[in-house]
């Protein structure tokens, strides 16, 4: 039997998991990876720490003794996306991470969006990608205009699974799925150079490593830490993929129309697409690669998915056992009774389907009758209408891969069928985007003859829900409202912003 390292890291947890050439998982480690979050809206994590976490989970799965050495194939890595790792020449991290939901760069996205929306449209149809709060060509963009000291002193700029990758190998290299998000043209697969001008960014252009293809073999585990941790030596290692695109191969996505949905910190909604059919720089449109051949992925990954829950737990449910959650959930009908609620709970606001730095959660419909349970409900129902609000174009006779710590909820399963109107999947196994980069390992290393093999060997599921139609018609009204109070929500946020300013300004004049 043949095994495979696959590796996440995730913002909150990072995972080493080993499968064997069915797609089991034979052995996980997981470290949880903190994050830095300053005053306003600010969001790092220190890279080396990263790092650590990672190499611990390594040693975990792969001293477990489930696997000898030699019988391990390769090692593939996933990871989130967007942000900011910097290195120097010496292979240094620069400073902490600036992560894919760090809300600082408001003012660049302003300049391009608002001051100057000819570079907007420019950006948006040469990446596929609107300019967001997080991409890594905002990013940079804002280290020039704030940081230019401390970024002059790097050599490269790299995603979170590159930093990984080249402390595994010593080789500095970027793929296609992570630098399409933000930096690559996407009719020539190359640097956007022209964009870069656009946005007085160019003469950082060296920074950008030339993007590979995901299953690409791009070096080996270096001999030392092979010794350290006991890998064989010459392990060969691939590009990897960003997370969500990750994550649609180890479900099975690969194929045009599949839908997936990945419920986690960030409740990403994914369509698999040919790229003649996707309309890059259409309203509200967002495009990544798919790891495979000419396959896209229409995107859209909300900021604001599972930390709903995290504060809801905290501060709303009188439990954190899920079992106890699930039943409050199915105490209350359907709509709450005409409670909403909006889920926006991220200091970096939102990002899908719409884009607004100032967006804020809030409950509307609250009386004396609402109860706990209520609102518990209505938290879990408001995420699942933002991610119908970014399916609202899916062919809804095609069915839901549905993936992230959420699927083990029968509950908000049924729920996300019903709001949605199909059929909902659950896979088997829970690392589906160690796996995803797993597979890929395999189709590189012949365990596998293509992506048709891997995933018939290796993708299987537990659970089928089917809609509930009486449901969904309610949904249908319920949507409707949340929709609405959504749109006119756009006004009210900017004012609370400029609200919340000048209180701060009527307490610095009280100090001076």
């Amino acid at each position: 039997m043949k095994y495979i390292l696959g590796i996440d890291v995730g913002t909150s947890n990072v995972k080493a998991v080993l499968f064997d050439e069915h797609g089991n998982e034979a052995s996980v480690a997981s470290r949880e990876s903190k994050t830095i979050n300053s005053k306003g809206n600010k969001v790092e994590q220190d890279m080396d720490a990263v790092w650590e976490r990672v190499k611990y989970c390594i040693q975990m799965v792969v001293q477990s003794g489930v696997a000898a050495k030699e019988d391990i194939a390769g090692v593939g890595v996933t990871g989130q996306g967007e942000g900011c790792w910097l290195i120097d020449k010496e292979g240094n991290s620069v400073q902490n991470a600036i992560l894919w939901c760090d809300g600082r760069a408001v003012n660049e996205v302003g300049a391009i969006t608002k001051e100057n929306p000819k570079v907007g449209k420019m950006y948006h149809k040469t990446t596929g990608t609107p300019p967001l709060l997080g991409n890594q060509m905002i990013l940079l963009k804002w280290m020039k205009e704030n940081r230019k000291d401390i970024l002059d002193k790097a050599d490269k700029l790299v995603f979170c699974k590159d930093w990984i990758r080249f402390k595994l190998t010593g080789e500095i290299k970027t793929e296609i799925t992570d630098s399409l998000t933000s930096l690559i043209n996407v009719q020539t697969g190359e640097i956007a150079i022209d964009l870069m001008e656009a946005m007085n960014i160019a003469e950082y252009r060296g920074y950008l490593p030339d993007p590979v293809r995901s299953d690409d073999v791009v070096g080996t585990v270096l001999d030392s830490f092979a010794d350290e941790v006991g890998l064989r030596r010459g392990l060969p290692v691939i590009a990897g993929a960003l997370d969500t695109s990750a994550t649609a191969v180890g479900l099975g996505a690969i194929h045009e129309k599949d839908v997936c949905v990945i419920l986690g910190t960030t409740c990403a909604s994914e369509i698999v697409m040919k790229k003649e059919d996707c309309d890059f720089g259409a309203e509200n449109s967002r495009y990544e690669k798919h790891p495979l051949g000419d396959l896209y992925v229409e995107l859209q990954p909300t900021l604001n998915g599972t930390p709903n829950i995290d504060w809801l737990l905290e501060n709303v449910a009188n439990t954190k056992d899920f079992n106890e959650i699930d039943k409050m959930i199915d105490s209350v009908p359907v709509g709450c009774g005409g409670v909403v609620y909006h889920p926006y709970i991220s200091v970096a606001g939102e990002r899908a389907p719409f884009y607004h730095p100032y967006a804020r959660a809030s409950f509307f419909g609250i009386s004396q009758a609402t109860t706990r349970e209520t609102l518990v409900r209505a938290v879990y129902e408001g995420i699942t209408l933002s991610i119908r609000d970014c399916l609202m174009n899916v062919d809804k006779s095609g069915t839901i891969f549905l993936a992230g710590g959420g699927a083990k909820s029968p509950v908000w399963a049924q729920m996300i069928a019903d709001a949605i109107g199909m059929k909902v999947m659950i896979p088997a196994g829970k690392e589906l985007g160690a796996k995803g980069v797993a597979l890929m390992v395999g189709v590189s290393q012949g365990l596998y003859k293509d992506y048709e093999e891997a995933v018939e060997k290796a993708c299987t599921f537990t659970r089928v829900y089917e809609p509930n139609k009486k449901n969904t018609k309610k949904y249908d009204i319920l949507y409707e409202l949340y929709k609405n109070i959504r749109m006119h929500n756009d006004e009210f946020w900017n004012y609370r912003h400029q609200m919340n300013k000048d209180m701060r300004a009527i307490d610095e004049e009280d100090q001076i």
